[in-house]
């Protein structure tokens, strides 16, 4: 593969300038267009050492407007990111829509560091690169276009640079014993390197290979790449907006209902006064206890709190947070996105919020408005909404594979409980301003919450992240159950 990019391509300084200067002036044309529609785009700037990535990318900032676009050099790690799931790291850098976001070292270092182990895990790499393959689709079925640039030089060359001994002009200013490492390993950097373009050169974020030798001809052909994937993604009719097929959207007739996971709940349990008072200071206790002690261990764990209007989720809530020290939790309430959040993929919001190791994050309210409220106000597209169960399977799964304790919680009543509810807010002067016209229209549209609950149930209860369905006509059954849910996950992966 890589033996096609060592032919000696170069560009004299004169022909630089010839063809450097009109594609300076439609890079920026182009980077205006991007802009006044909102659409973002995404350059990973990947290659051996020595390659000139850094020169390439101070190129880019010089050739187009600077004020349009964030490099993110990830090459200097910070105890934030290691005490958060991979990924955190590029989620928070992830550029917003109409804006370019340049990543100098990303989510394919971890991969091809490997080669710098004795013995790499291939499996574990391979595992790996499908992680990376559905990150990146998932952004570009959000509109993002992904620009990905491999760098190639000769061994010699690598040398070179990394030695100090190259030409004045081509001289690698950055040159430590880490780049030393790379050198002796070059033939199995390229061979991993290759195993790693293979798995991840995809129709939606191809890679471009350009031969990095001649400064001159590696700037100018990384610009024409630019421009012409910046220009396809002017022309892309949209966000496939399409039905992924995983989901039938046909409503069902209610003649024609069956049971579902919903009706499995007992709505009937209860507990007395007595019995719930001794239980709860039992499991505050023990959660406080363990909380405790997954601090020390520097194991997070992240609490989700879903449910119908007036399910009770507040009051549980106060109930977990009552038995944790707030040095030791961050509460994260959502309703509708900002302006800020909707320049992003959905899952943005979330992402930026997980607290680091030892830590603990409790959702009111969670990235499960993308199937629930989004799917039902019609919100979201039947395709936006249908591939976001892969895309939160997905997303939970790196949380539980960093380390994360997860518990997901559906607070269940029933529609007679909550008409009761509803009027108790109503003529109690303290909890009126729980009660708004909008609780009273979603629950014209019950069957259809419950029925996107039934296929969040379906499609979202996976091994690694399984729901608790909570029987909440009982506010004290309910809040004891997830105390004791709570209890039993962090007992058991601490």
């Amino acid at each position: 593969m890589f033996e096609a990019l060592e032919t000696g391509k170069f560009l004299s300084d004169k022909e630089f300038e010839r063809r450097g200067a009109p594609l300076r002036q439609q890079l920026l044309k182009t980077q205006f267009e991007l802009a006044a529609r909102d659409l973002p785009v995404i350059v990973v700037v990947a290659g051996v050492d020595g390659a000139g990535k850094g020169r390439l990318v101070h190129r880019l900032n010089v050739w187009m407007d600077p004020r349009g676009i964030e490099t993110n050099a990830l090459w200097m790690h910070s105890d934030e990111e290691e005490s958060r799931p991979y990924f955190w790291r590029f989620w928070r850098k992830l550029p917003p829509r109409g804006e370019i976001g340049v990543f100098l070292g990303s989510w394919y270092t971890r991969a091809l560091r490997t080669a710098l182990d004795k013995q790499p895990d291939s499996e574990w790499r391979a595992h790996y690169l499908k992680q990376v393959n559905d990150f990146e689709r998932m952004l570009i079925d959000d509109g993002y276009r992904i620009v990905k640039l491999w760098l190639h030089v000769g061994r010699e060359t690598q040398r070179q640079q990394l030695t100090e001994e190259a030409p004045q002009k081509q001289q690698n200013p950055r040159v430590g014993a880490d780049d030393k490492l790379w050198w002796k390993a070059y033939p199995k950097v390229l061979q991993v390197a290759q195993d790693i373009i293979l798995q991840t050169d995809t129709g939606g974020a191809p890679w471009h290979l350009l031969e990095a030798e001649d400064r001159n001809y590696r700037e100018v052909a990384a610009g024409e790449a630019l421009l012409q994937a910046m220009r396809d993604h002017l022309q892309r009719p949209g966000v496939d907006r399409r039905s992924s097929g995983t989901v039938d959207p046909t409503p069902v007739p209610a003649d024609a209902r069956q049971p579902r996971v919903l009706d499995t709940v007992d709505c009937t349990a209860s507990l007395s006064k007595d019995k719930y008072r001794k239980k709860l200071n039992k499991y505050q206790a023990r959660l406080q206890d363990l909380s405790w002690r997954a601090h020390r261990e520097r194991r997070s764990f992240i609490a989700v709190f879903e449910g119908w209007d007036a399910a009770g989720k507040g009051s549980a809530i106060r109930r977990v947070t009552g038995a944790i020290d707030p040095r030791l939790y961050h509460l994260v309430q959502y309703a509708a996105p900002t302006d800020e959040e909707r320049a992003h993929h959905y899952l943005w919001r979330f992402w930026r919020n997980i607290e680091r190791d030892g830590r603990a994050t409790l959702f009111d309210r969670s990235w499960y408005g993308r199937v629930l409220v989004e799917r039902v106000e019609e919100l979201a597209s039947p395709g936006e909404w249908q591939r976001a169960y892969n895309e939160i399977n997905l997303f939970e799964e790196q949380l539980v594979e960093h380390g994360v304790v997860l518990a997901k919680f559906w607070i269940h009543i029933t529609p007679e409980e909550q008409l009761r509810r509803f009027h108790e807010r109503e003529q109690t002067p303290h909890k009126q301003y729980k009660i708004t016209p909008e609780d009273w229209r979603n629950r014209d549209k019950w069957h259809d919450y419950e029925r996107a609950v039934e296929d969040m149930v379906a499609h979202t209860s996976t091994r690694h992240a399984p729901w608790t369905l909570v029987a909440g006509n009982d506010k004290r059954h309910a809040r004891i159950q997830i105390l004791k849910t709570l209890c039993k996950a962090l007992d058991a992966a601490l």
